[in-house]
This record gives structure tokens, C-alpha cells and sequence, in this order.
């Protein structure tokens, strides 16, 4: 099990969103950090082949993707950052559409159903999607990513909209799937990384600036002195908080 980008680049128009990113994944869990418009959305939505890279290659068990593309979407779980959905659709009835999307036996409704238990959501399943609220359907995003078992996970901020024991529960399935999957995980939220991932990846300005495994990050935040990851990563992003002022 094992994904690799080279060389990939992405531009808009004259902007470099990607620039030569080159990246091995295997068996775990991979946490993104970089600030807004690093590039980290892009290059999941590459990985999802969502989006096509402007240059590069993109291969999985040392295969070019595209060479058998429905094969390989069909081994991916993706939660992107903006998520919608048929709202005259259940919540029930979204999983078991999810679920035939992606080749699963319609008779088998056991994974299904733990999913949604698992994002607290089987109490509502047979309830219409447009009834539910903003974290309702972040909860079902997250649920129907995980739906055939994936080898592959995208998860792109998806803990926004989550209360402390969703997130909590969120942890617990990121970090039984990191052990059979290769799992990115994206977000702003400091703590979600630093308490689940493997590997972090930094990322600023379309390059990945380090991609180390997570006790390299805990040393070198001890031998530095800094107060957390996030210190760690302001500092290695060239960024830094404004200091105090009184007149506020």
C-alpha cells in the first residue's frame, strides 16, 4: 500500500498553487498543517482526482492512476471541505447510495449502520437531510467517507462544526482506520493532528517544507522550547502573533 506524487504541480491562471510537490504515503495517518491557501486542499482534491494536476504523476502501488482510474477511485473515502448533499434524501437513504457508489453489497447494511452510530446519527437516519443542521451533515460527510472500508481516506476539515465529544469520537475512528488505511487529514485545529497522526506534513506557499514522523516534531519541540505543535509550526511557517496591546 503505497502512494507517491511526483513532481505534481497546480496553477491557476499565473498562480502556482502546487509547485514540484513530490510525496511518498503508506500505512497511516498523515496530518496537514500549513496556513490558508498552502496548497493542501488541491493536493487532496489531486489525490481524489477530483482535480487534475497541471504537471506530474500521481501513482498508487507504483501504477500511474489514470491508467485504471474507476479501480482506484473506488479504493478512496473523501470528505471535501465543502460538502452537500441531496437534501430530500435520509440520512439512511445517502449512506445506502454512498454505499452502491462504491460496489458494496446493497444487502449489507451492518457497516452502514455502525457509521452512523459511531457519528451519533442513527437516532435521525430515516429524518430528511435538509432538516439536519451544519454539524448533522459534517457528522454524515465524515460517515460516509469511512463507508467500504477505504484504502485511502481524504478527510479534508472535518471537524469543523463538531462539539468536544464528537471530535472525541472522530479521534477514536481516526486512529483505528490509520492502522489498515492511508489516512490525510487536514485542519486547522492543532490538537486533532497532534494527538492522532503518524506523520505531519507543514506546507507553505505550494511546497511541502517538512514531512517528519511525529515523535521528530515532539523532540525537536522540546529541544527548541516552543509551547506545542502549534508554536513549532508558526515558527516554521516564518509566522508569529502580534504582541499585546493595551488600547484593545
Amino acid at each position: 500500500m503505497k502512494l507517491e506524487l511526483k513532481e505534481i504541480c497546480k496553477q491557476y491562471r499565473k498562480k502556482t498553487v502546487l509547485s514540484h510537490v513530490n510525496q511518498r504515503f503508506e500505512k497511516g495517518v498523515y496530518g496537514l498543517l500549513g496556513p490558508n491557501g498552502a496548497g493542501k486542499t488541491t493536493m487532496l482534491n489531486i489525490i481524489a482526482t477530483v482535480t487534475a494536476a497541471t504537471g506530474g504523476e500521481l501513482f498508487y502501488d507504483e501504477k500511474d492512476v489514470y491508467d485504471a482510474v474507476d479501480k482506484y477511485r473506488a479504493r478512496i473515502g473523501f470528505l471535501p471541505q465543502k460538502i452537500d448533499f441531496y437534501n430530500h434524501f435520509t440520512g439512511y437513504e445517502l449512506m445506502k447510495y454512498m454505499h452502491h457508489l462504491k460496489g458494496g453489497d446493497p444487502k449489507d447494511a451492518q457497516q452502514i449502520d455502525t457509521l452512523l452510530k459511531r457519528v451519533n446519527l442513527f437516532g435521525v437516519k430515516d429524518e430528511r437531510i435538509g432538516t439536519y443542521s451544519g454539524g448533522m451533515k459534517q457528522r454524515l460527510g465524515i460517515a460516509q467517507a469511512f463507508l467500504g472500508k477505504p484504502e485511502i481516506l481524504l478527510l479534508d476539515e472535518p471537524t469543523v462544526g463538531l462539539d468536544l465529544e464528537e471530535r472525541a469520537e472522530f479521534k477514536n475512528l481516526i486512529r483505528e482506520a490509520g492502522r489498515h488505511t492511508i489516512l490525510l487529514l487536514s485542519t486547522h485545529i492543532v490538537s486533532d493532528i497532534d494527538e492522532t497522526a503518524d506523520n505531519i506534513l507543514i506546507m507553505n506557499e505550494g511546497e511541502i517544507l517538512e514531512s517528519r514522523e511525529i515523535a521528530y516534531y515532539r523532540e525537536a519541540i522540546a529541544r527548541k522550547g516552543l509551547d506545542g505543535l502549534e508554536q513549532y509550526y508558526l515558527h516554521r511557517t516564518g509566522r508569529k502573533l502580534h504582541d499585546a496591546d493595551d488600547s484593545l
